[in-house]
């Protein structure tokens, strides 16, 4: 029996050794290579790269949602694109904060600047008038006010680049109803000598809607109404207005319309004020108003000389060189609103004034110049923060201004393009694609 218990001890050692051996040396139970499956060959195995960890898992140094170039290549993309337009180009690039230029091409150059001529009328007249100047429209009377009134009634026109309608209708409230006159025996005399020169402007192109400019003027807000139209065309519409709004008011006028000088004797009744010029000056650049910026121009003249254009050019040559330092020698400015084809300023010179004017007046700018986000000749244009003058003539066209890029950087750019034969739209296009690589990019 005892020998039998050993046996079976024996055994179980010997099979536990057995069991052993083949776990340490023998075939594995399980196997980390995969098994060929329907016959397939495992050579693959050997044609697998093994990508290590580091390679795979990288720490980013920067996450941004948008390719960026390198500025220089940025740059050497615009010069690319400028210097391949077909046609003449004037370019300058600064940066706002430090007025430093970082692109140009033909920047001295003088061009057709088109509507931009408009920053150079809202510099002078600013830095001449102040932003709170405010036009005035004059009237005045002959005789003691009475129901019946037997005097004259004189109304002098001083430039009021913004007179509507409707205001000038309340002008002859303000002084017949409101004076109590309800009849009217002596005549209406309109003043016009502020201005001594009127109508067309230097260099316009005649089938070109145009404003006519007087001393006394309605603000219209379509060019065509005054296409093709003479000075004594528009006085004639006054005088239309002024009979008819007497009539809606219920005062009777008996007397005649005249032309003459206000006479020392007169006794003013009513002085209505424009709104401000900085007001003005916004409507004026963010609409690229022709009558309003050439009123204004003329304006100038009015209030410093004689009143013909030529005091205006004067003036405007003394005040760009005390302030910007341009020499009467180095640019062409023939009106205010840039309809002239005599007009030549250079990308610099527009810089220039832009740098100067934001310098001065800051945030107040950006408010005045055109932006895409409201009703203005950049509307839906751009999907950015942009503040600009754009320009178009029949072959010229151009944009000035303010941009913030898409890094948050503020940059200065003016981009001016004369004598293409191409389509404007596409000349607009090229300008786009420049203005958007300024903002991708820089």
């Amino acid at each position: 029996m005892r020998n039998k218990d050993n046996i079976t001890k024996i055994i179980l050692l010997l099979s536990l050794f057995i069991i052993l051996f083949f776990i340490s040396f023998g075939a594995p139970i399980l196997s980390s290579s995969p098994l060929p499956i329907d016959g397939e060959s495992l050579d693959y195995l050997d044609k697998i790269e093994v990508i290590e960890p580091p390679k795979v898992y990288q720490t980013p140094t920067e996450i941004t949602s948008f390719y960026q170039q390198p500025m220089e290549i940025t740059l050497d993309t615009i010069m690319k694109q400028i210097s391949s337009f077909e046609g003449f180009v004037g370019f300058e690039l600064r940066n706002l904060s430090t007025n430093q230029v970082i692109l140009s091409y033909n920047e001295n150059k003088l061009f057709t600047p088109a509507s931009l001529s408009k920053i150079i009328t809202a510099l002078v007249t600013l830095e001449s008038l102040g932003p709170n100047y405010r036009f005035e429209t004059q009237v005045f009377r002959s005789l003691p006010i009475t129901p019946v009134y037997n005097g004259n009634i004189y109304i002098k026109g001083l430039g009021n680049p913004i007179l509507t309608s409707s205001e000038y209708k309340n002008i002859l409230k303000k002084v017949t109803v409101d004076q109590g006159i309800n009849k009217i025996y002596g005549n209406i005399v309109f003043d016009y000598s502020f201005l001594t020169e009127e109508g067309f402007g230097r260099g316009w192109m005649w089938d070109d809607p145009q404003p006519q400019i007087a001393a006394l003027n309605i603000w219209q807000s379509s060019y065509e109404s005054f296409k093709y139209k003479t000075n004594g065309e528009i006085k004639d519409y006054i005088t239309f207005l002024t009979t008819i709004y007497l009539q809606e008011l219920g005062v009777s006028f008996l007397g005649s319309i005249e032309y003459d000088i206000v006479p020392y004797t007169a006794v003013p009744i009513y002085i209505h004020f424009s709104l401000p010029l900085k007001e003005i000056v916004k409507i004026m650049l963010e609409t690229s108003d022709n009558q309003v910026s050439e009123q204004i121009f003329r304006n100038i003249g009015g209030i410093y000389g004689e009143g013909t254009i030529y005091d205006s050019e004067k003036y405007f040559k003394q005040v760009i060189e005390e302030v910007l330092g341009y020499k009467p020698s180095q640019y062409v400015l023939k009106d205010g609103c840039g309809l002239s084809k005599y007009n030549l300023l250079s990308p610099k010179m527009i810089n220039d004034a832009i740098s100067y004017l934001y310098t001065k007046y800051g945030y107040n700018l950006l408010d005045w110049l055109a932006s895409s986000k409201e009703e203005s000749t950049i509307k839906n244009r751009f999907d950015f923060e942009i503040y600009a003058k754009t320009g178009t003539l029949y072959y010229d066209s151009a944009i000035a201004g303010i941009l913030r890029s898409r890094n948050g950087n503020l940059y200065l750019v003016t981009l001016i393009e004369n004598n293409f034969s191409t389509s404007r739209q596409s000349v607009k296009e090229f300008e786009n694609g420049i203005i958007n690589l300024i903002y991708n990019n820089l």
